[in-house]
């Protein structure tokens, strides 16, 4: 017994049609066989010709500008087990101006004919109910036939046994250079740097404006008739008000004092369960209560002069 080892074939089984037509062609007597396989090998050939369309064309093709076309195709490369090595852009290439992915879908939607209308009926006529009742499970099927498949996404193999994960959203593709706001500042920010710079400003505004009320910065002019050692220093005058002196800054300060140590006790006596309406009102007044003493005896305790109206 021997071995026949086959190191090259040339065999292609799409050229029996052509083979068989040729042989028809030469016996004109079997005239209606040889139009069969005219017909057979026209179908064929047909057949043939839009698998290697689809064959040939891609889910994704790079153009000489830079742009891919994503295309409706159903094969692509390198999907099944996917690429040895994922291909990565150089980091020369990455970030410069005019080199991000730019996708664009290829239009290759064409709106089928329609069917030609029936004539209107004519006048008086009666309608004419249908007698067949519709095929809805053909009708289904030729709507499927006709539909458009959607183009796969575009993914990526990360392990040997072909697990597919989406190329977007993975890092592998950078999709923030293509926003209109990419390195630029937030709105928000600006926004916050602005009423900063206003707030910042109204400050200035009052401090100097009270500056020259407390010390007699600007606008103000002292009398050289005094002759005290304190005059000079003293502060300036405002119609309608007085300064208070110091007795009844240390006789308020006393009293608020006092008011804030009954506050104090008054809160400390309170009961640690606060299980009603009226205990959570009394507890956040007497809060408030205690908040704003306080505040009353740092504004009087830091601030030098302290004007009190006169009427």
């Amino acid at each position: 017994m021997s071995l026949v080892y086959i190191t090259h074939h040339d065999e292609n089984i799409f050229d029996c049609e052509q083979e068989y037509i040729n042989q028809e062609v030469s016996k004109p007597s079997r005239v209606y066989n040889t139009a069969t396989a005219m017909k057979g090998a026209r179908f064929a050939k047909s057949l043939r010709d839009r698998l290697d369309v689809e064959d040939k064309k891609h889910s994704v093709i790079m153009q000489n500008d830079g742009m891919r076309l994503l295309t409706d195709a159903k094969k692509a490369h390198h999907r099944t087990m996917g690429c040895a090595h994922t291909p990565i852009d150089p980091p020369c290439a990455y970030l410069r101006k005019n080199q991000g992915i730019k996708w664009r879908r290829e239009n290759t939607h064409v709106c089928p004919k329609g069917e030609k209308m029936p004539p209107l009926p004519g006048i008086g006529s009666k309608r004419q109910e249908p007698i067949m009742v519709p095929n809805f499970i053909r009708r289904n099927i030729q709507c499927a036939k006709q539909t458009v498949p959607c183009p796969p996404p575009p993914r990526y193999i990360d392990t040997p046994v072909g697990t597919r994960h989406n190329l977007l959203n993975s890092g592998l593709l950078p999709q923030f250079i293509c926003r209109k706001d990419f390195g630029k500042v937030p709105i928000y920010l600006k926004k916050t740097k602005k009423m900063l710079t206003e707030m910042n400003a109204i400050c200035d505004k009052e401090r100097a404006r009270l500056m020259e009320l407390c010390r007699g910065v600007k606008g103000h002019t002292r009398t050289t008739t005094t002759t005290s050692p304190g005059a000079a220093h003293a502060p300036p005058e405002v119609p309608g008000m007085r300064v208070m002196d110091q007795k009844e800054r240390n006789e308020i300060i006393e009293g608020l004092r006092q008011s804030l140590g009954e506050k104090t006790k008054q809160y400390q006596s309170m009961s640690l369960l606060i299980d009603s309406v009226a205990k959570v009102q009394r507890k956040g007044k007497l809060e408030t209560e205690l908040r704003q003493v306080e505040q009353d005896i740092l504004l009087l305790e830091t601030s030098p002069i302290i004007y009190v109206s006169l009427y």
